[in-house]
């Protein structure tokens, strides 16, 4: 490894830490990592110290052990957690620890030959055990942070026709870039982009936005509009982007990168078809191509060039064939503008618009921080064992606001931003 990517990698993980979770002297840190990211954790947790942290706990994956699990467990094993495992998720919680995830699959294809059924039954029996983490993680109860890490089984995925050495270092310098690395400042250039999401999250909040429709007017197979959806909100929106703030009022963002604003659809009033225009990936297998047609808010018929079987298994949780998330995203974001496909949610997700299945995010209806779940149910958010974003946008696709007042606004154009909407 040259020592300018090392030095750039140590000023990745400083912004992570510093911007990404925003760790607090004193305060604990989880990372999730695979065992490729070895490298890179061993300077994360090098910055982490830096920072202050009391401890930094990793918790290590390997997709190969993962995949000799679900060919190997006996059925009556399939989904179970031990104890240690809800104790140690009961601590990070209760000590408001901070939380990264890393992303970058060094056997990108592990899951593929698993049977869906199995990904689906084991995803379920997780979160009857653990799932309150997953929930209070994303009602914003600790600071977390998702972020990528270069492999180079990953990296040729991206770039097929070089060998995994120059791959590994495109993509490195690719990640870097989008996340900001390579500025003067970092830490100043996401204080930028960050003022950038939240103008366009106020103008969405000050027209009042209650429904949003995709509109793709490029002819489908059947010659209708390619998506025309209509996503209807709660009755208290609030459309959130870039920071955000933790229980105890510590400020973080939640994905680096991320070029999103989002909401949270009112699980009963979505209508219409969309069309999928990357690849996404629930229980990491690989879905290309679909098509979704929703009435009342859930999705009545849907199918897929490829990963149908892993739709089919996903729609049997309870909860996932309606909408948790709406998510807008400029195409001429840096991600989108490479023109590559990343096959990693975190990047695809934030190179064009898109929507997620399944449990939703207090943080897109108003106050619902403080809100019981009760009270969020009754407001129309949506409840799950699973949270599967899919990417719709294209640059074609025009995105209109349907207001509380009748009005209607323009907020893209061939997949754009219009100038009222990022305030230039």
């Amino acid at each position: 490894m040259n020592n300018d990517l090392t030095a750039r990698q140590r000023a990745y993980a400083d912004l992570l830490i510093h911007t990404g979770v925003n760790l607090q002297a004193g305060q604990g840190l989880t990372i999730r990592a695979e065992l490729g990211h070895r490298e890179f954790v061993r300077i994360l947790a090098a910055a982490a110290y830096d920072a202050g942290a009391s401890y930094v706990d990793v918790v290590w994956t390997d997709p190969l052990v993962t995949k000799a699990y679900f060919q190997h467990v006996q059925r009556p094993f399939l989904g179970f957690v031990p104890d240690f495992e809800v104790a140690r998720a009961n601590e990070v919680l209760e000590r408001g620890w901070a939380r990264i995830s890393l992303s970058g699959e060094e056997y990108p294809n592990a899951m593929e030959d698993v049977p869906a059924a199995l990904l689906r039954e084991h995803q379920q029996k997780l979160f009857q055990r653990v799932g309150f983490f997953f929930q209070r993680t994303m009602a914003n109860e600790i600071a977390w942070c998702v972020a990528g890490v270069p492999v180079a089984p990953w990296a040729q995925k991206v770039f097929p026709d070089l060998g995994p050495a120059e791959a590994t270092e495109r993509l490195w310098d690719f990640v870097l870039r989008v996340c900001r690395v390579d500025q003067p400042d970092p830490a100043a250039a996401w204080e930028q982009h960050d003022a950038v999401l939240k103008r366009i999250s106020a103008f969405m909040d000050h027209n009042r936005v209650r429904a949003v429709r995709f509109l793709d007017r490029r002819p489908g197979p059947d010659g209708k509009p390619a998506t025309d959806l209509t996503v209807g909100l709660t009755d208290y929106p609030h459309w959130a982007g870039g920071s955000a703030y933790n229980k105890d009022g510590i400020r973080f963002i939640a994905n680096i990168p991320t070029e999103e604003v989002f909401t949270t659809p009112h699980r009963e009033r979505t209508e219409g078809w969309v069309r999928t225009s990357k690849p996404g990936f629930p229980f990491q297998r690989e879905v290309l191509n679909a098509y979704f047609r929703f009435e009342g808010g859930e999705v009545v018929e849907w199918r897929a060039e490829k990963g149908q079987d892993v739709l089919d298994e996903l729609f049997q949780i309870p909860g996932a064939r309606r909408l948790g998330e709406v998510a807008l995203v400029d195409v001429r974001s840096p991600i989108n503008q490479s023109g590559l496909i990343f096959h990693n949610t975190l990047f695809d997700e934030n190179a064009v618009c898109h929507i997620a299945f399944g449990r939703a995010y207090p943080e897109g209806i108003k106050e619902g921080s403080k809100r019981s779940a009760e009270e969020l149910a009754a407001l129309g958010l949506n409840s799950s064992d699973t949270h599967n974003d899919l990417m719709i946008g294209t640059d074609t696709m025009q995105v209109i606001g349907l207001c509380a007042d009748g009005r209607q606004v323009l907020i893209m154009e061939d997949g754009r931003f219009t100038p009222e909407v990022v305030g230039s």
